[in-house]
């Protein structure tokens, strides 16, 4: 019978000292580059009311964690950041027109009921920018995100942009009866388009209709698949999406990021949830996204102040692992210097490791006073030196380990 006091929950893990090194200089350069832009961090409560997270349409119910605490309130972990700081939004701030730009670093809760090594405490970096409706806000939201994972030092990644009132304008396009078009956009978004064109000739949708719809799964890659899809559609909602896209486009080249950046049209995900762009960031090596974001307009307004919102978030495990693909992980250090001494020695060797930590240095203390062991030991804790005080030399005898 196993022993739970030695284990930790599927879907939790503990993490050690390197590792835990480098998700701290991960997490600290994504956050810089947020400050960068002026997103100002915060923070939210790792329990909230159910209320927060249901009919918000970020998280799906059966992966929140709930509970009923004593008072007979019903609870929930942490599920999302953003409708946590959209209801920071509505209960602190008046609409004023001016932005409102946050940012965090922080972990959320989700149950996965097939446990496959996911896992169900993630960590998220992420800015939300609430307020502005307009091309350049959603191009800034996206230059944040290349800056920050480029801080974080990905060296090659790629961020696929879609935009969901283009396919929505393509729906209302067909004159489908509600629940035919339900069924269209939901084969769609799950990217099924074999049963999206059978739909299609079973409810005499026009051949040119047909002819975009099976097409969609080829509208992606760069700046030129937004000049097809404008001449493929006809109605005005799908064309000023494909215009969204292309001022974005050239806000991006303006910033000096349009590298980064591709097109994808069929891109969809929940169209009850986002309300303009929706993209992803992708690196190779990795078979699932490192970030995702998008335009949620309607959001902030189901906790009662209208609000247009745009942002993204950072799955900061996945970002590691990138890293780590890239070779990227810096050797690991507990320390920046050894101290050790003889009895004679401890008064100059306190002191002189009190000094060296006001500077910012690393000290760890050694409980040993044989100079050549400490060497060794250093070596072996990747330290660089060591300073080895006898009692016959206050400033210490310094000996490099590389």
């Amino acid at each position: 019978m196993r022993d739970n006091g030695l284990h930790t929950p599927d879907g939790f893990r503990d993490c050690l000292a390197e590792e835990y090194a480098f998700k701290r200089r991960t997490e600290d350069a994504l956050e810089s580059a947020f400050h960068r832009y002026a997103y100002s961090s915060i923070s939210t409560p790792t329990l909230e009311y159910v209320e927060v997270f249901t009919d918000k349409g970020s998280v799906d119910p059966r992966q929140m964690y709930r509970f009923i605490d004593r008072d007979g309130e019903m609870l929930a972990l942490r599920a999302d950041l953003t409708p946590s700081v959209a209801r920071i939004v509505a209960t602190n701030f008046e609409p004023d027109g001016k932005p409102l730009r946050f940012c965090y670093v922080q972990n959320v809760f989700r149950y996965s009921p097939n446990y496959q090594g996911r896992l169900r405490e993630i960590t998220q970096a992420g800015i939300e920018l609430m307020g502005p409706s307009n091309d350049d806000a959603d191009a800034e939201v996206l230059a944040v995100g290349i800056d920050a994972l480029c801080s974080a030092g990905l060296k090659e990644f790629r961020i696929d942009i879609g935009q969901v009132r283009f396919l929505q304008g393509m729906l209302e396009e067909c004159n489908l009866a509600p629940a035919v078009r339900d069924e269209l956009r939901d084969r769609v978004v799950a990217r099924d388009f074999v049963t999206a064109e059978a739909i299609g000739r079973e409810h005499d949708i026009s051949e040119d209709m047909r002819r975009l719809l099976s097409n969609l799964p080829f509208l992606n890659g760069g700046p030129e698949i937004l000049d097809e899809a404008r001449e493929g559609a006809k109605n005005e909602k799908s064309r000023s999406a494909v215009a969204n896209l292309e001022n974005i486009h050239a806000a991006l080249r303006d910033y000096g990021f349009e590298k980064y950046v591709s097109f994808d049209l069929s891109m969809a995900g929940n169209m009850d949830y986002y309300t303009g762009i929706i993209f992803r960031g992708y690196t190779s090596g990795l078979g699932f996204s490192i970030l995702d974001g998008g335009r949620y307009d309607g959001l902030v307004a189901r906790f009662g102040v209208d609000l247009p919102s745009v942002g993204f978030i950072v799955k900061v495990h996945n970002v590691i692992g990138a890293l780590e693909k890239q070779n990227d992980r810096d050797p690991f250090s507990e320390a920046d210097v050894l101290i050790a001494w003889t009895p004679g020695g401890r008064r100059f060797a306190l002191s002189a490791a009190s000094e060296l930590r006001a500077q910012g240095m690393r000290c760890a203390a050694s409980f040993t006073g044989d100079a050549a062991m400490n060497l060794r030991e250093a070596r072996r804790r990747g330290i660089q030196r060591v300073i080895w005080f006898d009692g016959t030399d206050r400033a210490g005898v310094t000996l490099w380990t590389d």
